[in-house]
């Protein structure tokens, strides 16, 4: 097996111990960028020099981290020394990070090898991964779907064996979402758990002050486990971090609530792949039910209500001087779907989210695990969102589960299984805010079951 081909952790078990230096490592997957990028276009700027020189530290024994030897990529829209934080704008195409954000120095201090920057949509704002400074990520499975977005570089990027670990982030699926698209795993931890303000001079609004959270995108539940370790760094610069504990009593017998029909649509090769992992953690030993969390059609309605200030009050009157005209279509067609951003919306919306967190946290005390559809359709196609004009409103009804999630700040994970038509599938597993332990263990289990993903050829 090639060290690309290998997980984070059994590369830096066998750099470790002598097996394979981590230059052979870094090589490895560098031949394999040079093979594989140029037909999807998952990282946007290679960082060859800078990944030989960690390696080169790691084989003399500075750092020895746990991850010493393994490799990652950073996202653009996320602060790395010294590489530009472009978030895909032609106009900030220069805009060299001062500080490196506290997840990626978690990363470096880990041990790892930093090969290259990922692509996401401009602002990190569509559901598909394509803007007019970098271009577009195509997804290896089928050159005809979604890579998602907004991490959808970092998700192709990680599915093709071009790093171990992809760093990405996530405001409303932007983990999730490109994981599920490229099949692979994806963690979006509880707000506060890891660091996300405190570097960039810009001020943030409510929507990436309290929905948008760092986590690590892999193929094993180890690197996922290893990476959300050494990202959850202290960061007393980022006011809404937490530093919480990580692990907590676990009941005799975990329930899981599955959800297999919420009445507004979901198809039927969704259904029964969400059935079969019903079977698979049953076999696990889960307690496993259908049934429904409450106050549904409040949390259907969430993020537009409590994004609709930021979104049509500050993105949209952007547009014009971000200049991408994937984004303003997108986000045009999108936003006239939001409700009226007004100061009544807004409180309304705080209020009913008050109460939807309450009702969903006596309902994780019956149901300690809530597994969903990560998307309610098998796939999607590329650049959907811009396909016409109710596509954006279309793709956050099929994303319901996924997006309205971040509008109450838990924890889940983007899971693999199965596949349609070529395209993968998976599902979401939600726990209570701070079990990431629950959620974890659920995707251990079913990894035993299902096996470990390996990297996948460009299928095209």
């Amino acid at each position: 097996m090639e060290p690309w081909q290998m997980s984070a952790v059994r590369a830096a078990s066998l750099v470790r111990g002598g097996e394979l230096s981590a230059a052979e490592v870094a090589e490895s997957v560098l031949s394999r960028i040079s093979a594989v990028n140029p037909a999807l276009n998952a990282i946007v700027q290679r960082a060859d020099d800078d990944a030989r020189a960690c390696a080169a530290a790691v084989d003399v024994g500075n750092p020895g981290g746990p991850l010493a030897g393994a490799t990652f990529t950073s996202k653009i829209n996320t602060d790395h020394v010294p590489y530009p934080t472009t978030n895909g704008i032609k106009a900030l195409r220069d805009n060299i990070a001062t500080v490196t954000h506290p997840v990626v120095r978690g990363l470096l201090d880990a041990g790892m090898s930093m090969v290259g920057r990922t692509n996401s949509p401009a602002f990190a704002m569509r559901f598909h991964t394509e803007n007019e400074l970098h271009g577009e990520t195509l997804n290896p499975h089928r050159r005809d779907i979604s890579c998602g977005g907004s991490s959808g570089g970092a998700g192709a990027a990680v599915a093709t064996g071009m790093c171990h670990i992809g760093q990405g982030n996530d405001v409303a699926g932007s983990v999730r979402w490109p994981a599920y698209m490229n099949g692979v795993i994806g963690l979006r931890p509880t707000v506060g758990r890891m660091p996300t303000g405190g570097t960039n001079p810009n001020p943030r609004g409510w929507s990436a002050s309290m929905m948008s959270t760092q986590g690590p995108i892999a193929r094993t539940m180890a690197d996922i486990r290893a990476g959300y370790d050494a990202m959850s760094a202290e960061n007393w610069a980022d006011p809404f971090w937490v530093p919480a504990r990580r692990e907590f009593p676990v009941p005799a017998k975990v329930r899981v609530a599955l959800v297999i029909d919420d009445g507004l649509g979901v198809d039927d090769v969704v259904k029964e792949n969400l059935r079969r992992v019903g079977r698979l953690l049953e076999d696990a030993g889960y307690e496993v039910m259908e049934t429904l969390p409450p106050m549904l059609e409040t949390f259907f309605s969430l993020w537009k209500r409590v994004g609709v200030l930021d979104m049509v009050l500050g993105l949209v009157r952007m547009l014009p001087q971000i200049d991408d005209a994937g984004l303003t279509t997108a986000m045009t067609n999108w936003t006239n779907t939001f409700p009226e951003a007004t100061g009544e919306t807004f409180l309304k919306a705080l209020q009913d989210r008050d109460m939807l967190i309450r009702a969903w946290n006596a309902f994780f005390a019956e149901h300690q695990l809530l597994v969903t559809p990560m998307m309610t359709k098998p796939t999607i196609a590329r650049a959907y969102d811009i396909s016409h004009p109710d596509a954006s409103a279309e793709l956050d009804d099929y994303g319901r589960w996924g997006v309205n999630l971040s509008a109450i700040a838990m924890p889940a994970l983007a899971f693999p299984v199965g596949s349609h038509e070529g395209a993968p599938m998976g599902v979401q597993i939600a726990a209570h805010t701070w079990r990431e332990d629950l959620i974890l263990a659920a995707g251990d289990a079913l990894e035993l079951r299902l096996g470990e993903v390996a990297p996948v050829d460009v299928a095209w």
